[in-house]
């Protein structure tokens, strides 16, 4: 996008008004389409954030998928069982799909298991949005409700660990608003009570593991119209711009190369 700008900002006004498309609009508009955060905020000060807190308070289990084995899957099993053995420890599978229709909503979704057994579920249309920050916002669906909910450990299972990581990290990224929810959530459940634990376990979507597929056939088979003031996240816009660009400059330079 950056190197577009370039041979752009050589066009004098004639040259603009003649040159017309999604390559010159974004050049006007590329402030609108990029999201501006206070690097100085207590969330994000050294010393102050989430892991400089609480590090022994939360942990990341990672699975490699590109070679996914049932040892993984083993370890889930275990970890449930023993999970469900516990009155204080609550199990969260979360899943999400971004639908790429463009009169349907991204779903998300969040399994709750207590003692072997389903407590309650949550869903929510999660507007125009990227897969990323549609898996971020269940993970502060699960989150949220969790820390309300007067257990002591959660284990939570998603298929994105990196919107798992994202969920703490208060670093400039997309969804950033689902930060902030959990941060001011996981802080106070920290604080609380110093044996409260959480630990997220990753699940690749193509492993099939019981738990996580009821919450993957729930999302994929649930359709929520977009309506028509449907919210749109600026990095739906920014991938949207980006599209018409590259299309724009293939059939506009075409005859050059």
């Amino acid at each position: 996008m950056l190197e577009t700008q370039r041979p752009l900002a050589l066009l004098n006004n004639i040259q603009c008004a003649c040159f017309k498309g999604p390559l010159l609009d974004t050049k006007i508009s590329l402030l609108n389409l990029t999201e501006c955060f206070n690097p100085l905020d207590a969330e994000a000060i050294l010393g102050c954030r989430l892991l400089d807190s609480f590090p022994e308070y939360i942990s990341f289990h990672f699975c490699n998928h590109s070679s996914l084995n049932n040892t993984h899957l083993e370890s889930l099993d275990c970890l449930c069982l023993k999970a469900f053995s516990s009155f204080s420890t609550l199990v969260v599978v979360t899943d999400a799909s971004a639908i790429p229709l463009r009169n349907m909503q991204a779903i998300s979704a969040t399994y709750f298991w207590r003692l072997g057994h389903q407590i309650l579920f949550s869903k929510a249309p999660a507007s125009r949005t990227t897969a990323p920050d549609t898996e971020l916002f269940a993970i502060r669906l699960g989150v949220f409700k969790t820390t309300s909910m007067g257990i002591e450990h959660i284990i939570l299972i998603t298929n994105s660990l990196d919107s798992a990581r994202r969920s703490v990290n208060p670093s400039v990224h997309s969804g950033q608003a689902h930060f902030l929810a959990v941060y001011s959530a996981l802080r106070s459940f920290f604080c609380s009570n110093s044996s409260h634990r959480i630990e997220f376990w990753d699940c690749p979507s193509n492993a099939e593991w019981s738990f996580y597929q009821m919450v993957y056939n729930n999302v994929t088979n649930t359709r929520v119209a977009a309506g028509l003031y449907l919210a749109i996240s600026m990095d739906v816009l920014y991938s949207k711009s980006v599209f018409f660009c590259l299309d724009a400059w293939r059939t506009d330079f075409s005859t050059i190369l």
